[in-house]
């Protein structure tokens, strides 16, 4: 019988399982024993299937499932990280690695470009989002999974790579030769004043290059402190902190985001777990020049752990106003375990659990949910005071745990009407913005002076000016758009959404050409979480001020509301 480097492992822990025998006595040893006959019956029944089933199943395979399912019997947390996870998690918290600077996703078996890092190799070049990688060395690179697209993308600091590239509105392919470079993931990918007074900043991760830890030096700047620092040059008395949507990340770095804005000796964060290893206290350690500057933090259902954190300290705290829907609801801590015994793959194990400075869980009970609904959960209200678990924070606000973090106001985002949803699912508004181009760009199809070559071909994408705006010839293009696409559609029903589909045209337009930050600067006003958060500023300045003044306004505000049976 083929025996896999897994099952190797698990071999492995027999051995270790064995020896603790020997060493802790008779009742390790029983236990021992009955562990061991557990591990030799699945050896054996890994092995008639390897022997016996009607296909040739890889015995990695079998075995990662069978430890991913053993896991899940856990939390829905707790996960098997093999060589490639591992690794891109390395990554991901280190916020750097070296390539091109593009996102590729499969689409209809083509490696298409979907998203570009500014200042990245592929930006200075001119690579676009849409673009498709036709070609990888000389090598066909259509029916590529996306990992080995990416190993072949990826690669050494300074080696070149040479890419096809076939690019709508191009009638010959591009030719570009790309010297790799270190690639940063920007936890804030942009900020920028939304009003005269107001600062947006967009934080969508907690990664090494977010803010500065405790016992780093006082004039250490990472992305959120130069973001902070670069509006409050441009007049920003108040500030809006963007998490929707925000996944989480490294627990130091949410405790680091959490300094900027609270005062010197301020409780985060607590974990406790089984062990008392597992237990932990984070406290602010140093004074902040933002502590003092009015805050709104935006979150999303999407926003989890890290970011749970962040919104419960400022809540818990009475530092700031906490604006959107309520949060996932993530409050268990991973370790990151290197499994020695088999280089390259490692467990990512719940180890404690972490609550608010005012002893809430976040943590959601998963105990009899289904994986796909915990993830995806279809019947979650957006907002309401879910869960049981209520304290005050310090100002005596009620606030509510176990089962997320519960926005003080609560916004749902605006769900788009069935006809434009429809649109939008068949990528009709993305295709029509690939048909545009920056007016700089006419006539050449790449940033001169990069070190590549590129065919040019002949364009037929349409230029455009930065003061781009949708009027009503782009709309008869976009319904011609339509019935080349073959995407289905009445004049009646383009009329009736005519200003819908005006606004998403011109998000989308300016994302393709321009980028997410000049996207999301240009169309602010369509954001009803953000004008919510901007209309609260001064709200926020009253709760800074004289936390008091603001529960008592807040209450009262409340008593209103429910007399008129509105909501916020």
């Amino acid at each position: 019988m083929r025996i896999s480097r897994l099952t190797t492992l698990c071999l492995g822990i027999l051995a270790a399982s064995t020896l603790a025998g020997g060493l802790f006595g008779e009742r390790a040893l029983a236990g021992t024993t009955r562990l061991s006959d557990r591990l030799r019956l699945y050896t054996a029944i890994l092995g008639a299937i390897e022997e016996n089933y009607a296909d040739e199943i890889p015995s990695d395979r079998l075995v990662s499932a069978s430890i991913r399912e053993m896991l899940r019997t856990l939390d829905p947390h707790s996960n098997f990280l093999e060589i490639k996870e591992y690794s891109s998690l390395q990554e991901k918290q280190r916020g750097s690695y070296y390539g091109l600077g593009i996102t590729v996703q499969s689409i209809d078996g083509g490696i298409t470009v979907v998203a570009i890092f500014e200042g990245t190799p592929a930006h200075r070049l001119g690579l676009r989002t849409g673009d498709v990688i036709a070609k990888i060395e000389g090598q066909d690179a259509r029916g590529l999974s996306i990992d080995d697209a990416v190993k072949k993308l990826r690669g050494a600091k300074g080696s070149p790579v040479q890419i096809t590239i076939e690019r709508q509105g191009y009638e010959a392919p591009l030719e570009f030769t790309v010297i790799r470079d270190e690639i940063p993931l920007h936890s804030v990918p942009y900020a920028f004043m939304a009003t005269p007074r107001t600062g947006y900043v967009r934080l969508i991760d907690f990664n090494e290059t977010t803010a500065c830890r405790s016992g780093e030096p006082a004039d250490c700047e990472r992305e959120l402190e130069r973001a902070l620092k670069a509006l409050i040059k441009q007049g920003a008395t108040s500030v809006v902190l963007d998490i929707r949507d925000n996944p989480g990340g490294l627990l130091d770095q949410a405790f680091a985001v959490s300094n900027l804005f609270l005062k010197k000796g301020q409780l985060v964060v607590f974990t406790k777990g089984r062990y008392k290893r597992d237990e932990a206290t984070f406290i602010t350690e140093r004074d902040s020049a933002f502590a003092s500057l009015p805050l709104v933090v935006l979150v999303s259902r999407h926003s989890a752990s890290a970011s749970e954190i962040v919104a419960g300290a400022i809540q818990d705290h009475d530092r700031g106003l906490i604006v959107g829907e309520t949060t996932f609801g993530k409050g268990l801590v991973q370790t990151i375990l290197p499994l020695r015994s088999s280089r390259g793959y490692a467990l990512a194990l719940t180890t404690a659990r972490y609550y608010t400075p005012s002893g809430r869980l976040i943590q959601r009970d998963y105990g009899k949910t289904a994986l796909e609904d915990y993830v995806a959960p279809r019947d979650r209200a957006a907002c309401g005071e879910s869960g049981a678990d209520a304290r005050l924070t310090d100002a005596g606000r009620k606030v509510y745990g176990g089962d997320g973090i519960t926005p003080d106001y609560c916004v749902e985002r605006e769900t788009l009407p069935k006809f434009v949803a429809s649109l939008v699912g068949r990528q009709a508004f993305v295709s029509f913005a690939r048909t545009f181009e920056p007016e700089e760009n006419v006539g050449r199809a790449r940033v001169e002076g990069a070190g590549s070559r590129s065919d040019t071909g002949v364009s037929r994408l349409k230029p455009i000016r930065r003061d781009f705006a949708v009027d009503a010839r782009v709309l008869e293009d976009f319904r011609r758009h339509l019935g080349e696409q073959k995407v289905a559609h009445t004049d009646e029903e383009l009329l009736e959404h005519r200003d819908l589909i005006t606004r998403v045209l011109q998000e989308e337009i300016l994302r393709q050409v321009w980028g997410e930050a000049e996207a999301r600067r240009r169309t602010t006003q369509f954001d009803v979480q953000l004008q919510k958060a901007l209309e609260l500023i001064p709200r926020a300045e009253l709760l800074l001020k004289d936390p008091q003044g603001f529960v008592a306004a807040r209450e009262a505000e409340q008593r209103v509301a429910r007399a008129a049976g509105t909501g916020n």
